[in-house]
């Protein structure tokens, strides 16, 4: 059959091999009405969205430097305050400054007492040897940051003696008085209420 071929002109080779090829379905067309399969695709590539990227941050702790020191209370708070508070007298915020308090501990000797006697919701009256308040600035002469110094350790006293809810009631007049949003500007009236507040 080969031999056959090979005596073939190339025309007509090429007639012969033109019908033949023809005749071959291609993967689009059907044989014997059955469908041919499609040509597969690969799936495309679904990419996630972009999340948006976090601020970046002024400040973070990696670039903080340890601190090597702080800021604490030397003293605390003194135990002729703590007796004026157990004889139920108003304790004044000028006793409580920095430099008040640094009196009471370094200079005792200096110091002046009275002889009071006091009675709480008419109990009997208790002899009292307490601290005399007057041989100290008045309450309403303190300045913003004596105000703040005082604070600090009246709270102080008040988390050592006081129930949570006494701390509690007075911490929230102290935030209440300190984040006025005019401070400065109504230091006068602040200061004259606080002390209306605390002697009442």
């Amino acid at each position: 059959m080969v031999a056959a071929f090979a005596n073939l002109s190339p025309s007509k080779l090429a007639s012969i091999h033109a019908s033949v090829f023809k005749s071959v379905p291609t993967p689009l067309t059907s044989i014997n009405n059955v469908p041919s399969i499609a040509p597969i695709t690969a799936p495309s590539i679904v990419t996630a969205p972009t999340l948006p990227k976090a601020p970046t941050l002024l400040f973070d702790v990696s670039n903080e430097r340890t601190s090597s020191a702080s800021i604490s209370d030397t003293y605390g708070v003194h135990t002729y305050i703590i007796e004026l508070a157990k004889c139920h007298q108003h304790i004044p915020l000028s006793i409580l400054t920095t430099k008040a308090t640094s009196r009471l501990f370094l200079e005792p000797s200096s110091l002046k007492f009275l002889t009071h006697y006091t009675s709480h919701r008419n109990s009997a009256p208790t002899k009292c040897h307490i601290l005399d308040v007057s041989q100290f600035p008045a309450e309403t002469s303190i300045s913003i940051g004596e105000w703040h110094e005082a604070w600090a350790r009246f709270l102080k006293l008040l988390a050592d003696n006081a129930s949570p809810e006494v701390l509690e009631r007075w911490t929230k007049h102290h935030n209440e008085l300190r984040q006025h949003p005019d401070f400065e500007g109504h230091w006068s009236a602040i200061l004259a209420f606080d002390i209306e507040q605390r002697a009442s």
